[in-house]
């Protein structure tokens, strides 16, 4: 998943249990991030 992050630079999402809440904040935002890069790359190739 994050292939597709364009604002971090992590390699994979990690598991946030052991981070608190700043864990499961950091995961939210690598998917939000991966998310939206993901969504583009296939409209594009549905275009």
């Amino acid at each position: 998943m994050c292939s597709y992050c364009k604002k971090h630079e992590e390699t994979e999402v990690q598991d946030p249990y052991y981070g608190g809440a700043l864990g499961f904040e950091k995961v939210l935002d690598l998917l939000e991030d991966a998310c939206v890069s993901l969504l583009e790359t296939i409209v594009a190739e549905k275009m």
